[in-house]
């Protein structure tokens, strides 16, 4: 946050110089003054690689199947087979985008669509989130509609679309 403020302080300093020099050949957004400084570049990149590593502690001390989401899934998928009614009876597929939102975000941690990063559909959560949802329904149960087809869409909806308009605001 210090950075972004240094950044827009000298932004509204240089606008603010050109204007009382009252350059003409002037673009907005084409300038390249608005560009970081060597040392700037790689104070940052030291704090966010520290920061990177230091995320990837957060569900060190958490049994592996509570952090893992494809067996987070497995786990309501055998249960979906076994007990079809109850398992839609308990709106299993409304909640479990709320439940896969934190483990799906650290995998987000590093990603921005704005710059050259991995496909949302090569990352592991999207894969394991979109084969949970295209799994066959089970033959017992009566119902037809199956609320775990949206369940990539509501964790999209409430995972991967904030952030990215978190960075279109910082943008």
């Amino acid at each position: 946050m210090k950075l972004l403020k240094m950044c827009e302080h000298r932004r509204t300093c240089r606008r603010q110089l050109r204007e009382r020099s009252q350059t003409a050949g002037h673009h907005e957004g084409m300038s390249s003054d608005e560009e970081l400084a060597l040392t700037e570049v790689t104070e940052f990149q030291k704090s966010k690689d520290n920061f990177l590593e230091e995320s990837k502690k957060i569900f060190e001390d958490v049994h592996a199947d509570v952090c893992d989401i494809r067996k987070i899934l497995l786990k309501f998928q055998e249960r979906k087979e076994k007990f079809p009614d109850s398992y839609c009876d308990a709106y299993i597929g409304f909640c479990l985008p709320k439940l896969l939102n934190p483990l799906v975000r650290v995998q987000l941690i590093n990603w921005s669509p704005l710059e050259n990063s991995t496909d949302l559909k090569e990352m592991p959560w999207f894969r394991a989130v979109e084969g949970f949802s295209d799994a066959k329904k089970p033959s017992e149960s009566k119902r037809d509609d199956d609320p775990d087809e949206e369940v990539l869409p509501r964790v999209i909806e409430k995972t991967i679309l904030p952030k990215i308009t978190g960075i279109l605001r910082l943008s």
